[in-house]
């Protein structure tokens, strides 16, 4: 079984396999056996034996029997102890709001049956073992499937010890062709994979059997010997094996396994060009996966022209020490665990890493700044889909440059990353990072005010608004006295949105107005600002002015429509629909509320989607259709679950109470939870085909002459 098959550890979902799984059949029955009977089970053993390929296909393998979903956590680019309760909510899809990530996560999974796979602990050993230790004594249905150096030592887990894969030995002399052990056969795979035309035969197995014999049968190892048949001959590969295994410098380990392994690593390494090295080295800054600007804007200079990148970085392909794990069409790359832990102990090695990681940071840190500039318009979407994959790499660099980066540099940086996080909905994970800059850093001196007011409205959206108040103040104080028109802008956009939740409609216009004039005097786009318009539709909206609250929601549209916006625009059609709504307009209302959850669709912004759908559900039991309306309801309540606010503020609960209300009058109680509860079984992707009126393929028409959704049908056919 090949360890380094799993190229895209992607957050929540289970890795694609991309090569064929060696063996195993042992140890997967004993797993699925073992999962059913045990609540916490680690696979434990050294690096590069294949513990992470040995979780993924035990965990497909049960996933029937865990009726809410399995769910796989890579741990590895996570450097932040205090951010793993966050990751695990990225996996399970919830944005948690209020801080507290592991309150959030035993909250969700209370009431559950859910299989998490927590992948590479042992560098979050003691977190890990205490967060899942609380998890699975509030959640009665979760299990959880862990990959670790070492056990988690808890209460109850049981450990499976992940040895090599079978070895030659007596039992395998004169054995018939095709009965070679699971080392041979993955080494005879891989060969094949490497060059063209390579099979096992009786010429050559004997050398064959002899390598994996010498390297434990480990697969990583087994692996990197494979790859090097496309520069030398099997006989060549064994006899370089044989003189320089165990001689090689670097040692540091006396487990023999973990000799072997590195053995083959450093053996890897040699074989490599000087510009290959070099690269690989530099290549360990990125916690997860890197993209070819990346590599050249970072790794180039002091040896490694920039021309040369792309030949190294091709040549590290080859030689399997770097992997393609392509991301939504782009060509994207990263490197196992072990190899990029190597390369970080070279690269300290050579000297230098400090300040590669702060070039690293400064990268980043400039395409954050593009970012910033760019949200407001037409690049929306992509820098969004940017940000989905580079939060690995955004978050490990954030722990030191917090601490180490240029003051001004981490300002812009963070700043930038508020509004990322506001528009993905990852509000608890920033409020983690602004209060670490708040404690740490001097944040009075020069250009601090946008950032202060975004930091309030992140505190503001978690319903924190004494300290988001005091953050607004110092904000405005600061800008004014430097003249910041968009610091001040903010600042007054912050207070005016204060003043929403709080429930004071006149003062929240009055200070939106005031933000309004200073942001459209700055010469500057920002997303954020481009809410004002919003805001303002809502407390018009509050206070019973339907016209005046669709005229500001128009114009938000107008100002998304004219830059190319998306995430501003959808909401001021959300806003105008809600408007449309009461005021009894009900057929252009519903098409202003489905335009708008087609691009939060489109975006995947599941808090968008949430409050489009619960409109939709309100314009539907208005329309006489109150069976459908209370299963959309029950369907955005499941999706609440993952993102527990309202851009809206508090108030927002008001316009539900509204038409669930005429919904139980019309339907009776009973009616009324039967419906609600099927919404919230109903799969995503359905409740959204039903509330845009779209006919997903294999719908069949109900005697209504409504298309139903075929998820919709197999679970009332099976009731």
């Amino acid at each position: 079984m090949a360890s380094n098959a799993i190229l895209e550890r992607q957050t929540g979902r289970l890795p694609a396999e991309l090569t064929s799984f060696i063996g195993r059949d042992a140890e997967l029955t004993r797993l699925r056996r073992l999962l059913d009977e045990h609540r916490l089970v680690t696979l434990s053993g050294p690096a590069g034996v294949g513990k992470t390929r040995l979780a993924v296909r035990a965990a497909a393998q049960v996933r029937d029997a865990f009726d809410d979903g399995v769910y796989f956590v890579g741990l590895s680019g996570l450097t932040e102890p205090s951010l793993l309760a966050q990751a695990i909510c990225d996996a399970l899809g919830l944005t948690e709001q209020d801080g507290d990530a592991a309150a959030r996560l035993a909250e969700h999974l209370a009431d559950r049956r859910v299989l998490l796979v927590l992948d590479t602990c042992e560098h979050l050993l003691d977190e890990c073992a205490i967060l899942a230790e609380e998890l699975l004594r509030t959640a009665a249905g979760l299990h959880v499937l862990a990959t670790s150096r070492q056990a988690l030592d808890v209460m109850g887990e049981h450990t499976v010890v992940v040895t090599p894969l079978g070895r030659p030995g007596p039992a395998a002399d004169g054995a018939p062709d095709g009965a070679e052990c699971d080392a041979v056969r993955l080494f005879a795979e891989r060969a094949a994979a490497a060059v063209q035309g390579w099979t096992l035969t009786h010429g050559n197995r004997d050398a064959a059997t002899r390598l994996c014999d010498r390297l434990d049968g480990i697969p990583l190892a087994i692996e990197l010997a494979a790859v090097q048949l496309r520069a030398f001959s099997l006989d060549q590969v064994l006899g370089r094996l044989g003189t320089h295994l165990f001689q090689v410098r670097g040692r540091r380990t006396n487990v023999r396994r973990h000799q072997t392994l590195r053995a083959a690593v450093d053996w890897s390494h040699e074989l490599c060009s000087a510009e290959e090295r070099l690269l690989w080295a530099r290549l360990s800054v990125f916690a997860d996966g890197f993209d070819l600007d990346a590599a050249e804007n970072v790794c180039a200079g002091d040896g490694l022209p920039s021309e040369a990148v792309v030949g190294a970085l091709t040549g590290l392909v080859e030689k399997s020490i770097a992997q393609r794990a392509d991301r939504g069409g782009q060509a994207r790359y990263r490197m196992l665990d072990t190899l990029r832990e190597y390369g970080a102990e070279r690269l300290t090695e050579l000297g230098g890493a400090d300040r590669l990681r702060r070039r690293c940071f400064a990268w980043y840190a400039g395409l954050l700044g593009r970012a910033h500039r760019e949200l407001a318009g037409a690049s929306q979407a992509r820098w969004l889909e940017w940000f989905d994959g580079e939060r690995g790499n955004i978050r490990a660099l954030l722990g030191e440059g917090v601490a180490t980066a240029e003051p001004g540099r981490l300002r812009d940086a963070v700043e930038a990353l508020g509004r990322l996080w506001a528009l993905r909905g990852t509000l608890g994970e920033g409020r983690q990072w602004f209060d670490r800059v708040l404690e740490t850093r001097d944040t009075t001196g020069p250009g601090w005010s946008g950032c202060l007011a975004v930091a309030a409205l992140v505190m503001t959206l978690q319903n924190d608004l004494d300290r988001a108040d005091e953050l607004l103040n110092r904000a405005l104080a600061q800008g004014q006295a430097e003249d910041d028109r968009p610091g001040i802008a903010l600042a007054y956009a912050g207070q005016g949105i204060k003043a929403l939740f709080t429930g004071d409609f006149d003062l929240a216009l009055q200070l939106l107005t005031t933000a309004d004039n200073r942001y459209r005097g700055s010469g500057h786009d920002d997303v954020l600002l481009l809410l004002v318009d919003v805001f303002r539709g809502v407390a018009h909206l509050f206070k019973g002015e339907f016209a005046a609250s669709a005229e500001h929601a128009d114009r938000a549209v107008r100002a998304g429509e004219e830059r190319g916006e998306l995430w501003v625009r959808s909401y001021g059609m959300l806003v105008g629909g809600l408007a449309l709504w009461l005021a009894g307009d009900l057929e252009a209302s519903m098409e202003r509320l489905r335009a708008s959850l087609r691009i939060k669709r489109d975006l995947d912004d599941g808090l968008g989607m949430t409050l489009a759908l619960e409109a939709i559900a309100a314009c539907m039991s208005s329309q006489g259709e109150p069976d459908r309306a209370i299963r959309l309801l029950g369907a955005a309540d499941r999706l609440r679950e993952r993102t527990q606010t309202s851009w809206f503020g508090p108030h927002h609960a008001l316009l539900r109470e509204i038409h669930t209300g005429k919904a139980m009058e019309a339907l009776g109680a009973e009616r009324y939870r039967a419906a609600l509860a099927e919404g919230g079984r109903l799969p995503l992707a359905d409740a959204l085909e039903d509330a845009l009126d779209e006919t997903p393929s294999g719908a069949v028409t109900g005697s209504s002459g409504r298309a139903t959704p075929a998820g919709s049908r197999r679970r009332r056919a099976s009731s």
